[in-house]
């Protein structure tokens, strides 16, 4: 037999094609997903208020290290710096408080989500005492803020947070005297700084009912007549005032201040949302 070595070729030619296309018919590899990182021109809203008794000026000094692209005039007690933008994502902001212990920096790391709104506060007296690793001085309280219109568009939305160092306390519509009612009727009195409350389970129930007081209440608008109590039954006095909620609008009402004190009383503050 003649041995042609171009029929060589040709035959082993054709055997790697037939390999490859063998080959060609598995999965292909793909690299390992890794996660989309946040775009920058990503934004979120924040407003700051100073709910820090003592009449002590607050300033935002920085966020992440960089100053705030919104110009911030300092900021009295009882103030609301409104929304202004910051790229969306965990980020460090850094205040400054008139008087604050040691002249130290206040500090808060939170997450700013995409789209959304937040509040931080500024609590607490900028004299209290350090414990341990807790620098003492002012501290911050952020809750998101959901924005979104009252399903019915007779009413407003709030919510309560206790600011007031002095005490448990709730926020009761006085309007019903004599029986009052509390417009958060979940949890009507809450502690100083709390933001949350769990209710232990109940049997058959295995799973406790926690309530976000981030969270808002539909209520009817109109005029209310609050009071700030420590029990459903004893208005403090001097807490009283006239509180209009207006159809649409969206509150955080607040006790702060100090009971006792003629500089800053305890009373009830309203931050509007919108």
């Amino acid at each position: 037999m003649k041995f042609s070595f171009v029929s060589l070729v040709t035959k082993l030619t054709l055997a790697t094609s037939v390999a490859g296309a063998l080959v060609g018919c598995d999965d292909p590899t793909y690299p390992a997903p890794s996660p989309i990182e946040t775009a920058s021109t990503a934004q979120a809203s924040y407003q700051i208020v100073n709910a820090s008794p003592g009449g002590n000026d607050a300033q935002l000094l920085s966020i992440d290290n960089s100053a705030p692209t919104s110009a911030f005039a300092s900021i009295p007690y009882l103030g609301i710096a409104t929304y202004a933008s910051l790229p969306a994502g965990l980020r460090l902001l850094r205040f400054s408080v008139t008087g604050n212990l040691n002249s130290q920096q206040v500090a808060v790391r939170p997450t700013f989500n995409t789209n959304t709104n937040t509040t931080v506060f500024l609590t607490d007296s900028p004299t209290r005492a350090a414990s341990g690793t807790d620098p003492g001085g002012v501290r911050t309280i952020v809750l998101a803020d959901n924005l979104a219109a009252p399903t019915v568009a007779t009413r407003a939305k709030v919510r309560f947070v206790n600011l007031s160092s002095s005490g448990t306390y709730g926020i009761f519509n006085a309007t019903t005297v004599p029986t009052a009612t509390s417009l958060f009727s979940a949890v009507p009195t809450r502690r100083f700084r709390d933001i949350t409350f769990t209710t232990q389970a109940v049997a058959p129930s295995t799973t406790p009912t926690v309530t976000n007081f981030a969270n808002f209440t539909e209520v009817p608008a109109g005029p209310y007549t609050l009071d700030v109590r420590s029990v459903a039954t004893t208005p403090l006095a001097g807490t009283q005032q006239v509180v209009t909620l207006v159809a649409g609008k969206i509150y955080t009402l607040y006790t702060r201040g100090i009971a006792g004190n003629t500089n800053t009383p305890l009373r009830i503050s309203v931050v509007t949302h919108n």
